[in-house]
């Protein structure tokens, strides 16, 4: 192993550690109205996962050094050591051990090179736009609740009129006031749930002073496209793609060839042989155990988003007439057949009821992108 390369990281860890929190903390600052896209380009330059990866992957390729050059003195006393020696089969075993040790170790080493990087920007970029979901939903209910806080504002207004003519009690009076007063009171606090939502984001990109200026520009797709997802075919590509499951498919041939080993040096017949392969066996088995929780739960995020894009489907075409709802109202309203109170009251109603397609879309969209990782090889959480 290269002695002074295992220094130089070293001193390069210790001087990341003494950094401040924020000294990574971004080539620029956040700033106002930022899109998803805008987010996640800041994400990029300004997040620690971006900042690791290289000591990870430094990391790696010292552990897969250290194990070639360990297998490689042990193949070496190996060589020179007789058959009749006693040393010889303890050092034989050892290379097996270290040939498994340091094909994993070359394997998370690729891993790293080849991508690894990627995976982690998707899931990031996944992560981050979860995030701006959330922010954008809670957008949409303030934004609903303005509209149930003008029409009660206008229904005090014309209570307080009311009452000065006569035609209308002190307890109407006030029940409209205290109706207004409530949803005034839930529309601050979603304000005050939005004002924690876009600190947890700026958290999120280690952004953790002068953010002030920072907002999002909150806009959900208009539409988004049905995928159609197999599970056998998905469980395939997940199958060939996962670096988690081939490098444990690797690590069961390493161990096979291991046994076979103990079996020539020991016989199939000693408690060490059996205690070997009994461990293999149990291994094997808890390997097609974890292969079909994955396939069970692919199958059940395959049924959640069939399941998300039909709710999703029907708030489409529920939200068609809601719009000729709409339509019909204003004409009403112009004509002079609707009042301006009935008209704010309905209104309100109607784009309440829109809304909730927002939550149907953010859950078939995000499931759609865990789904498409998968065929990479990645199952999140």
């Amino acid at each position: 192993m290269n002695v002074k390369k295992i220094i130089s990281v070293l001193l390069s860890c210790v001087l990341v550690l003494s950094l401040p929190i924020t000294a990574y903390a971004a080539d620029k600052k956040l700033s106002s109205d930022m899109s998803l896209e805008d987010l996640q380009k800041f994400a990029k330059k300004n997040t620690y996962s971006y900042k690791i990866y290289e000591y990870e992957k430094e990391n790696a390729e010292m552990q897969k050094d250290g194990k070639e050059n360990e297998l490689e003195y042990y193949e070496y006393l190996l060589r020179s050591t007789s058959k009749s020696d006693e040393k010889y089969y303890e050092y034989k075993l050892k290379v097996s051990e270290l040939k498994k040790e340091a094909g994993l170790a070359k394997m998370d080493f690729e891993y790293y090179v080849e991508d690894k990087e990627d995976i982690d920007r998707k899931l990031l970029d996944m992560s981050l736009k979860s995030k701006y979901y959330e922010l954008c939903r809670l957008d949409g209910q303030r934004k609903n609740q303005q509209l149930k806080v003008n029409h009660l504002k206008k229904r005090a207004e014309i209570e307080t009129v009311k009452l000065k003519s006569g035609q209308s009690t002190d307890n109407e009076k006030q029940l409209a006031d205290m109706s207004l007063k409530l949803a005034e009171n839930e529309l601050s606090a979603v304000k005050k749930s939005m004002g924690s939502k876009k600190r947890e984001l700026a958290d999120f990109l280690n952004q953790y002073e002068d953010t002030d200026n920072f907002s999002v520009k909150c806009s959900l797709q208009d539409k988004i496209s049905y995928q159609k997802f197999d599970s056998k075919k998905l469980w395939k590509k997940f199958s060939e793609n996962s670096f988690e499951l081939e490098k444990e498919r690797r690590g069961m041939e390493f161990d096979g060839d291991h046994l076979e080993e103990v079996k020539k040096i020991y016989g199939e017949d000693s408690d060490t042989y059996k205690s070997c392969k009994n461990s293999y066996e149990i291994d094997k088995l808890n390997f097609e155990a974890r292969e079909n929780e994955y396939k069970a739960k692919i199958a059940a995020l395959i049924s959640d988003y069939d399941t998300a894009w039909l709710e999703y489907a029907a708030c489409l075409e529920y939200n068609k007439i809601l719009r000729d709802k709409l339509s019909i109202l204003k004409v009403s309203y112009d004509s002079g057949n609707v009042s301006e109170l009935d008209y704010l009251e309905q209104y309100s109603d109607i784009k309440a009821e829109m809304s909730k397609i927002d939550n149907a879309l953010v859950k078939a969209d995000l499931l759609g992108d865990r789904l498409k990782l998968i065929e990479e090889g990645v199952l999140s959480e």
